[in-house]
């Protein structure tokens, strides 16, 4: 049986009809659904799950994020300690503790673009975090509950023997859900290892 239409024969109820919709199309339409889509996004952040394959997805996002940022901002610690001490009074006869001004300026040249990828993991934290700020309090909250588990599960560092250091003691090698359980087996190896000496 076809489904039925029940259409008004009144003109003027059609009229008001029109008239509505397009009032609920203007400036006050627009306003509601934007409020409402800012409490619906609000409520989904505050009560988003996260899950532990959508964590490590994260995870190695920042991690792209960290190693990325590294790149320039290794180039721009050497370029500006190369441009400031290009811009240096050079005197051959004068030294810099004991040694020649061109090896002083070389190193600290150097030491200028090592600060530069000491900083390019924190630039790309801090880049990372604003992109993806709905989910950083989610992935504080994981990051907390992973490091709690790492420090539960892995192995007793007292007294391990320096030849043979924990795997991974930070987890810091986990990207999946299939390289944590790996990474417990290894912890339980290493802990009957050395209990046992097996």
């Amino acid at each position: 049986m076809p489904p039925c239409r029940f259409i008004s024969t009144s003109r003027s109820s059609n009229i008001a009809g029109t008239i509505d919709t397009i009032m609920l199309t203007g400036a006050d339409a627009i306003e509601t659904s934007f409020f409402s889509n800012l409490n619906r996004s609000h409520h989904l952040v505050e009560r988003k799950s996260m899950d532990w394959n959508s964590y490590f997805a994260l995870r190695g996002t920042r991690r792209l994020y960290e190693r990325v940022f590294m790149v320039p901002s290794t180039f721009l610690g050497l370029l500006g300690g190369g441009y400031y001490f290009a811009h240096q009074d050079f005197d051959p006869t004068i030294s810099i503790f004991g040694m020649d001004q061109v090896i002083v300026y070389g190193l600290g040249t150097i030491v200028a673009g090592l600060a530069g990828l000491a900083l390019g993991p924190v630039a790309g934290n801090v880049i990372f975090r604003s992109v993806h700020g709905n989910a950083r309090p989610l992935l504080d909250k994981m990051d907390r509950e992973f490091f709690k588990r790492i420090v539960l599960n892995r192995a007793n560092p007292t007294g391990n023997p320096l030849a043979h250091p924990i795997p991974d003691f930070y987890g810091e090698k986990i990207k999946s859900v299939h390289d944590y359980r790996a990474w417990l087996r290894k912890q339980r190896e290493y802990r009957r290892k050395t209990m046992y000496y097996v």
